[in-house]
């Protein structure tokens, strides 16, 4: 009895990293990460998408109020920060206050 032999796909060698990526079907792309790098945008940075009106999308990294940055350092300071506080509770409360005033 012959056996069946399983064909693989040819493994694609890749020659270069690419400036271009294709839209997936969920509408997501992949930017290169010398672009990212080049613009400094790292994880977690939120961007801003506009369009320029001459057919181009633009990408633009918006940097964090400094307030926002203050307070979240300072809350990474503390480690037991809000530990004890009932997020549950207080919103159930808040939610009571304004089903009340309605």
């Amino acid at each position: 009895m012959a056996r069946k032999v399983k064909k693989t796909p040819a493994k694609v060698i890749r020659r270069g990293r690419s400036s271009t990526s294709r839209i997936s079907s969920k509408n997501q792309i992949t930017i290169p990460v010398e672009i990212l790098r080049a613009v400094d945008i790292e994880i977690g940075n939120v961007v801003r998408f506009t369009e320029d009106g001459k057919g181009r999308i633009v990408l633009e990294k918006i940097d964090e109020p400094e307030w926002k940055s203050a307070l979240r350092e300072f809350i990474g300071s503390e480690p037991n920060f809000g530990k004890d506080f009932d997020y549950k509770k207080e919103r159930e409360e808040w939610d009571a206050r304004l089903t009340r005033r309605g």
